[in-house]
This record gives structure tokens, sequence and C-alpha cells, in this order.
């Protein structure tokens, strides 16, 4: 079973529009082995497309954590949320069907609370000195944990209707 099983690509682009319109992240839809495949990006700051325009830093930051945010989904079965190396807020919720991670479906960018981008990190990684950091952050949004909480259970939610009428239609 793949997600384009239950939906077609379309419509998974339209919910990554959907939660980066609602939430102002980058959302993203991955199939059960962690790779996007809508062909929609949805880059909604500046400090994220920078990072994945530098190969180490996609690699160091983006790929890391999307693949420690994935073991966690598939071990436990629920939606998690975590920050970054980059120190930027990363949701994940994950698709079961019959017993089986079919995708995930998630988001990230954004401070949550007080957090700060991780300068050193981010000099070291892609080579952005903190002024330019400064600058790719500036009207980056903050969220609250009730909000994470929020974007996370909205998510969760549209997972599940997705699901509920996937299996509507193969009843």
């Amino acid at each position: 079973m793949e997600m384009t099983d239950i939906l077609p690509v379309s419509g998974w682009a339209e919910l990554e529009r959907d939660i980066t319109e609602r939430f102002g992240v980058n959302a993203h839809v991955y199939n059960a082995q962690g790779s996007p495949f809508t062909g929609h990006s949805t880059w909604d700051n500046r400090l994220c497309l920078a990072l994945r325009e530098n190969k180490t830093a996609a690699t160091g930051i983006c790929a890391v954590i999307n693949q420690v945010m994935g073991h966690e989904v598939r071990e436990t079965g629920a939606a998690a949320t975590a920050d970054c190396d980059a120190g930027m807020l990363v949701v994940c919720v994950p698709l079961f069907l019959d017993g089986s991670l079919i995708g995930m479906v998630g988001g990230c960018g954004g401070f949550v609370d007080d957090n700060e981008p991780e300068s050193y990190l981010l000099e070291k990684m892609a080579g952005l000195g903190e002024e330019r950091v400064k600058e790719l952050c500036q009207g980056m949004p903050r969220k609250t944990a009730d909000e994470v909480q929020a974007m996370s259970d909205y998510i969760v939610g549209r997972v599940a209707e997705i699901v509920a009428e996937f299996e509507a239609r193969r009843a």
C-alpha cells in the first residue's frame, strides 16, 4: 500500500498547502521510506529554504531530524514534535493502515516559545553567519506549546479523515 493508493498526489499536495497556510510552516507528506513525493514545496520561511539549498545542511540537519522523527512515529504509532538541530519546530504524524506505516504528514519551521536559531551550528553546517541567520529569521513565526499541540491535533485529525474516507471507499 502506498500513500497514493489512499489519496492522489494532488490531494496530498493540497493538504501540504492547507497546513502551510493554516500554521505558517513548511508542510510535507512523505512515503513510508521518508521520501517526499508530491513534487510540491511549501517553504514558508527563508531559513529552511537556505538550509535545503545547502547539501551539507540538508543532509546534516533536515535529513537527520526526518529520520529521527520517522523512527519515533513508526515505533510509537503517535504524532511527535521536536526541534531540529537548527532550533526550529518539527511535527510528524504517522499514517498507519492495516497495522503498517504507509507514510507521514507534518511540518517544520518557526520557533517554539523562546527558542532561538542555533547560530554556531548553522555557521558550521551551512556557512550562514550570525547576521545572515538573523536576516533569514526576520518575521519567522513563533509558536506557543499550545499552538504546536493544535497544529499536531489538526494534522492527526486530517490524516484520520483521509484514512476513514479511504476505508469507506474500499469497503
